[in-house]
Order: structure tokens, then sequence, then C-alpha cells
């Protein structure tokens, strides 16, 4: 600052008093933090939210691959085709159930209250965790694909498709059943649901042998999922009041 500026400073000074000083200054912050919390960055909104993802969700995961790729590569790898695609199927449902249940925690535990005290809310914390643990799912799915493909003797994307469409379903029905009991929805709800849609995949693998479809079917299945998952997951982040009641 120079002698000029200093002087007239001096010259134009207004004497206020200490009430109207701190109002002042209180102003200024306020507007500091609202400029603060404005401020929004992807990678700060992805850091947030695995913040609050527990250690052992991505151990559980990890842990899947590790069992799964032992059991392909040493043990079912003189089964049926079958077999080894029913196997991939719970797996990747299992993977799925662990990950809903982390991401159905902030409603069912009351970690809204906490997330909701940050810069970015619920809402946000819930989109970027569906973006993240889907991008999960699909790494999982696709290891599992490339690592089938020479047990099985058939390509990757066959065995893509053979996994994304039970994955879109279960997604779909376990989505669909915390839209109704939102604030109801518990862990038993939740594994009890995933158990009636793992027997009926099952069953309905071996009644109607759907493997043996074309994969135009296996295709619009896919298309036809993955449209209805996307659906049903807009019309869940339309809802306004996003709290848990308890």
């Amino acid at each position: 600052m120079t002698n000029k500026t200093i002087k007239k400073m001096k010259t134009y000074e207004v004497n206020i008093d200490e009430i109207h000083k701190q109002k002042i200054i209180k102003l200024g912050k306020q507007e500091l933090i609202q400029t603060q919390l404005c401020r929004h960055s992807l990678l700060d909104l992805i850091r947030s939210s695995i913040q609050f993802t527990r250690l052992h969700t991505w151990f559980i995961q990890f842990a899947l691959l590790i069992l799964t790729t032992f059991l392909i590569t040493n043990v079912i790898n003189n089964e049926s085709f079958l077999f080894v695609i029913q196997s991939l199927t719970v797996i990747v449902i299992f993977s799925v159930i662990f990950l809903i249940d982390e991401l159905l925690r902030s409603f069912t535990s009351g970690m809204w209250e906490l997330e909701q005290t940050l810069k970015y809310d619920l809402r946000q914390h819930t989109i970027i965790k569906l973006f993240i643990f889907g991008m999960v799912d699909f790494l999982l799915i696709s290891c599992l694909a490339f690592i089938s493909q020479g047990v099985l003797e058939i390509s990757f994307w066959k065995i893509i498709l053979y996994l994304l469409v039970p994955f879109n379903i279960i997604c779909i029905v376990l989505f669909s059943l915390f839209t109704i009991w939102r604030n109801t929805f518990s862990s038993a709800v939740l594994w009890i649901s995933s158990g009636i849609v793992i027997v009926s995949v099952l069953f309905i693998s071996n009644f109607f042998n759907i493997y043996e479809l074309e994969m135009k079917f296996w295709g619009a299945g896919y298309i036809l999922s993955l449209l209805f998952l996307m659906i049903v997951v807009k019309d869940q982040l339309k809802v306004k009041k996003w709290e848990a009641l308890f």
C-alpha cells in the first residue's frame, strides 16, 4: 500500500461504532461461507462419498472376486456351462446386495443427519455412490467374464450379457422395494427379497433354458432392463424428502 493511498484512506475515513463493525464482520463471514458452499467439485464429492463407505464393503467385493477366481480356475473348471454361469450370477447378485446395503445405510441407520451437515447433501452423496458402486460391479462382472471365457469357451461379451441382465433385474427389484418402504426398509427385507430373487433366477434359468436363447434376445433384455432401471433410479432421485423417519 503506497503513502498516497494511505493519505486518501485517512481523508475519507469513516468512523463506526463496535456494533456496526461486528455486524459487518458477521455479514462478511456469512458471505464467505455461502460462497464456499457454492463451490462444488466432483472430485471432492467422490472423496466425501467414499469417506462414508465402510471399509468392509470394499473388502467383501475384493473377497468375492478372489474367491470366484479360485473356484473357476481350481474347482469348477470341469463343471457344466449352466452350473458355472449360475454360480457367477449368484456371486454378482451377492455383490449387488452388499453394495445396496451400504447405499441404503444412510436411511436405515441415521447417517443422513451427518451427511447433510457437509457441503454435499444426501441426494448428491447417493447419486455419486450409485455411480461408484455401479462402476465397481461392472468391473467385477468384466473380471469374472474375462476369467470365465476360457473355461466356458464362449465369447467375453456373451458372458457379460448373461451377467448384466440379472444384475439389472436385481437392482430394479431392490430399488423398487426401497421406493415403497423408504422409511422402513431394513437389512432383513433386503436379504429376504434378494433370496427370493436368487431362487427365482435359478428356477427360471433351469425351467426355461434361457441360456439357449439367441443373443439378440439377451441384447434386447439388457436394453429393456437398463432403461427400466434408469427410470426407477430417476424416480427415486425425484423424491423431495430424503430423510428417514424415526
